[in-house]
């Protein structure tokens, strides 16, 4: 509804026909609310069902994360979020909002301060997995997997390397791994730029010998957001320790993969397939644009 000043009705915007929707199996996304890991601060998030979602039935799950400090993850709206088709391979997906996340108090945003590693609270994410998987027994938290692109990709990485336990399987797409290599508009605002230890706390690459999951590590060539050479040294710090990984670096494209965006989507989805639901893809799948 549009209200003027005083309060009277102008229009109002037409409601939507879900029912084609519905049909086809699909479920709206449900907003839920938990306790972060002090015990008192709120957090939100989003879950995201399969087709045809039965609550008989157990459910791997994707955190599908993007750390902030400057934009919110979970959206408290109908989008059309690129973890919905990750949900409909068989998953539950969720984001969720961290303590560190903008848009909220200023102390529920200040525990990113000089705590950028800390990917805007990721053991929240943690913490809110397990609260809902109390009430939710179709969650299976045996079988988590994290995925991220950009900073979500440096936060997928973080997420593996501080709860191993925990993150068994994820995907890092172009992340902006070391924070000493990247633009400084986020990181010199959060993080001491006269503290090179600071700088150290922002990075994923000196801890990456702690990451035991399967981890797919996806970056353009000419990405000239996060350059490549970001994942270059994680991998190099992933082969000191011994580490297993897979990677895919897709020549001549960019941060956004403008170019071969298709096959990254079913990379991604192959690994998620192969590594949560213990299932081999169909070879040579192609996700092609509908027209409009």
């Amino acid at each position: 509804r549009f209200l003027d000043w005083d309060g009277n009705e102008l229009g109002c915007l037409p409601e939507m026909n879900l029912e084609p929707l519905r049909a086809l199996g699909w479920r709206p996304p449900e907003r839920f609310s938990a306790i972060a890991t002090d015990g008192k601060m709120e957090i939100y998030g989003t879950i995201y069902f399969p087709p045809d979602f039965d609550p008989s039935c157990s459910y791997p799950i994707i955190d599908h994360l993007y750390p902030g400090p400057q934009v919110n993850r979970s959206q408290p709206f109908f989008d059309a979020d690129e973890i919905e088709p990750m949900a409909a391979l068989g998953l539950i997906g969720v984001t969720i909002d961290g303590r560190g996340t903008p848009g909220r108090s200023r102390i529920f945003h200040e525990h990113v301060y000089r705590n950028l590693g800390g990917a805007s609270g990721i053991e929240d994410h943690v913490a809110a997995i397990h609260q809902l998987a109390e009430t939710r027994p179709w969650m299976d938290t045996s079988r988590v997997a994290v995925v991220g692109h950009s900073a979500g990709g440096f936060a997928t990485t973080r997420a593996m390397e501080l709860f191993p336990d925990f993150y068994s399987v994820g995907v890092s797409q172009c992340g902006r791994h070391d924070g000493r290599l990247v633009f400084a508009m986020v990181l010199e605002a959060y993080d001491d730029p006269e503290d090179p230890e600071s700088w150290l706390r922002a990075s994923a690459i000196e801890e990456a010998g702690k990451i035991t999951g399967k981890l797919l590590l996806i970056h353009g060539e000419t990405d000239r957001d996060i350059t490549l050479h970001n994942t270059m040294r994680l991998i190099d710090k992933l082969i000191e320790a011994n580490r297993d990984f897979d990677l895919l670096v897709v020549p001549g494209d960019d941060h956004v993969f403008s170019r071969r965006r298709h096959y990254v989507e079913r990379r991604t989805w192959d690994h998620l397939v192969r590594h949560l639901l213990d299932l081999e893809p169909p070879a040579g799948f192609e996700i092609h644009e509908h027209a409009d």
